[in-house]
């Protein structure tokens, strides 16, 4: 899409073209049906724009609630912030009147600043996803400022505060350095005051060395057991901790380097920490309020005796831990009338579809493989999952 099918979108008749593709059963196998049927009314080029536009939509309900109100395009789509994680970074710029959005995009972190009461400067290169996300906080019935800018190269307005997201993938290639970012993290840095409250949105995969570079605090941030980003935090936005927090929540875990587990065997519970917890190096962390101590100086699970309430773990309730052999733990299975299962794996190359097909369980239970090391050793637990309250333990 460009700027100019997105103006035609907004008009009368872009708006019963999008109505139209709106009620239709959208799937890409049906794409070219639907296409000639929105064809035959509206043209070529307005009916693509609307068919795909409707595709869109239905893809980014999982982020946006008012989805359908809303314009992207496939990548920025992509790219977008959900809703849900939005909001709650928009919090950390509570104290600050004025925040700058730089590298707005379709305009996800810009509607949520704007929704939490913030005067918002939103700011692109590109003019289609600026207008994109114009239209996409007037669909909010809110606004901001927006302004067409190379934030390397043209001036700034004053603020209060800075976010960035810059662009992190490039013909389809994931960019693995913040110095391969569009514009580069250091870059953006250099254009702002020394000391500011800032934001920077990374790719929560990145070398722990790249991230230790930095003057600022990484947070990691999961939504549904989903890691989703990573921000620094610079400025007054520091915490002097890495955080790990857990959406919906918020939960937030904070701790350090230095903290440590004990390493002991399998106990009657194992948890599995959320990816926020373990990419953020939190495991040990996470293993003080739980009473929990790690099976292996390598491996992210944690056990204990209890069973304590934590939003950032997974929690399993050990029936029995077996050294791993293919054939004889299929048998321990099979013996107990188990007929289904859930593997999972930390620390192990199998190939657990091959080998829940291997075993051709029968019986009528369902129980939870988890194919790991414990001091070293493989070995396979199995295990019941058990809920835990949704509450910060302790």
């Amino acid at each position: 899409m460009d700027l100019a099918t997105l103006e035609q979108l907004l008009t009368p008749p872009g708006r019963a073209a999008l109505a139209a593709a709106a009620e239709l059963e959208l799937s890409e196998t049906k794409y070219p049906a639907h296409f000639d049927r929105l064809r035959k009314h509206f043209g070529p080029d307005l009916a693509r724009a609307a068919l795909d536009t409707a595709m869109l939509r239905v893809k980014a309900r999982t982020k946006f609630a008012r989805a359908g109100e809303m314009f992207f395009t496939r990548d920025t789509l992509e790219m977008a912030t959900s809703e849900t994680v939005a909001r709650y970074r928009a919090g950390w710029f509570a104290a600050y009147p004025t925040v700058a959005d730089l590298c707005c995009g379709i305009g996800g972190d810009a509607l949520a600043l704007a929704a939490a009461g913030r005067t918002v400067v939103a700011v692109d290169n590109d003019p289609l996803r600026l207008r994109m996300a114009e239209v996409n906080l007037a669909a909010h019935g809110l606004s901001a400022r927006f302004l067409r800018a190379d934030i390397l190269t043209d001036d700034l307005p004053p603020c209060d505060a800075w976010f960035a997201d810059p662009e992190r993938r490039a013909g389809g290639r994931r960019k693995l350095s913040v110095h391969e970012y569009a514009p580069p993290v250091r870059s953006i840095l250099a254009r702002l005051p020394p000391g500011a409250p800032i934001a920077v949105k990374v790719a929560p995969g990145l070398p722990r060395e790249e991230l230790s570079d930095f003057d600022a605090d990484p947070e990691f941030i999961s939504l549904d057991g989903e890691l989703k980003e990573c921000v620094l935090r610079f400025g007054p936005l520091r915490t002097g901790h890495v955080r790990a927090t857990v959406l919906p929540g918020p939960h937030t875990l904070t701790g350090g380097p230095t903290d440590q587990a004990d390493v002991r065997p399998v106990a009657a519970y194992l948890y599995d920490p959320d990816p926020a917890v373990t990419r953020g190096g939190l495991v040990a962390a996470l293993a003080v309020p739980l009473g929990a101590h790690q099976i292996d100086p390598m491996i992210a699970f944690l056990s204990a005796d209890h069973l304590a309430p934590t939003p950032f773990a997974a929690a399993y309730r050990v029936e029995e831990t077996l050294p791993f052999h293919a054939k004889r733990v299929g048998a321990w299975l099979a013996a107990r009338g188990v007929g289904r299962v859930t593997m999972v794996k930390r620390g192990s190359s199998v190939d657990t579809d091959e080998l829940a097909a291997k075993w051709k369980l029968r019986g009528t239970e369902h129980r939870a493989v988890i194919l790991t090391r414990a001091a070293g050793q493989a070995v396979a637990i199995v295990a019941v999952r058990v809920e835990t309250a949704g509450c910060d333990p302790g």
